[in-house]
């Protein structure tokens, strides 16, 4: 009974949550080939283009989440489930995480199909962390301010201050490795957001 109910929410929250994550990141990386070469590209561009421009499919995968618990009526709704509130809010963390994965590595075929040379596992690997990044600074800031609006500016901000911060960030992992510090940056945020998701009326 139990896994039937997990099965029953995972297959709710994925079709309630794709249109405002999946669709969007989804003709994000339809328009990157057009802003920013990605034939015959080198492991430095690559890692530029991945960390510069594949890293903002972080920001609608994460960022608008716990949307829908923002308005009183639609959470009535959605707490009529058999999981607490924070198991679903992991779950949906959890999916969008592998769902940003297979987002990556489809974009990295591609690349590699268009004459890019690079390591494909090493540099997936590492695009998630930079996806998550943006992403996990937007679902914090949505969380805290119960605003999905709020989460969209923070994660916004982040990236520009990531962009104009200096080469050896620790917030470019691609190019850099995957610092502890940045490991530690997403475990508190991912933490701090699920601390914080539930409705300021609950």
């Amino acid at each position: 009974m139990r896994t039937e109910n997990f099965l029953t929410v995972l297959g709710a929250n994925v079709r309630m949550n794709y249109k405002n994550t999946l669709i969007p990141s989804i003709l994000l990386l339809l328009v990157i080939p057009l802003l920013y070469g990605t034939a015959d590209l080198d492991c430095i561009k690559s890692a530029d283009c991945l960390e510069r421009m594949v890293a903002l499919t972080g920001i609608p995968m994460f960022t608008s989440l716990f949307y829908r618990e923002q308005s009183r009526d639609l959470f009535d709704m959605v707490a009529l489930r058999p999981l607490s509130f924070r198991v679903v809010a992991a779950l949906r963390i959890g999916i969008s995480m592998a769902g940003t994965f297979a987002l990556v590595m489809v974009f990295e075929i591609y690349m590699r199909i268009c004459g890019s040379i690079f390591p494909m596992g090493a540099y997936a690997v590492r695009t998630l962390a930079a996806c998550m990044g943006p992403g996990f600074a937007g679902l914090l800031c949505a969380s805290v301010a119960k605003s999905t609006a709020a989460g969209y500016l923070g994660a916004f901000c982040f990236c520009f201050v990531v962009q104009a911060g200096p080469g050896d960030s620790i917030f470019k992992p691609v190019t850099n490795g995957i610092h502890p510090l940045l490991v530690l940056f997403l475990c508190s945020a991912g933490a701090a957001g699920l601390l914080f998701c539930k409705p300021s009326y609950q």
